[in-house]
């Protein structure tokens, strides 16, 4: 299962990422990588069975502790 998650996003960067060197965009490379970087780390931590807590609980936890709220 792993496997053929890392071939589909290796296929998804080998897409991606010649376009974005030809054209010189290099800022846009950069939060490409990011983003894929993110979404394959938490792709493969659920698909080896780690339950995550839900996204917006994350983000509500972040948002009351930036502000104290």
């Amino acid at each position: 299962m792993i496997s053929l998650l890392l071939i589909g996003f290796v296929m998804v960067a080998l897409w991606q990422i010649p376009s974005l060197v030809r054209t010189g965009w290099w800022k846009e490379i950069i939060v490409f990588m990011v983003l894929w970087s993110a979404g394959l780390i938490l792709s493969v931590i659920v698909s080896m069975g780690i339950k995550l807590p839900p996204i917006s609980t994350i983000i509500n936890k972040s948002i009351t502790g930036m502000f104290g709220i």
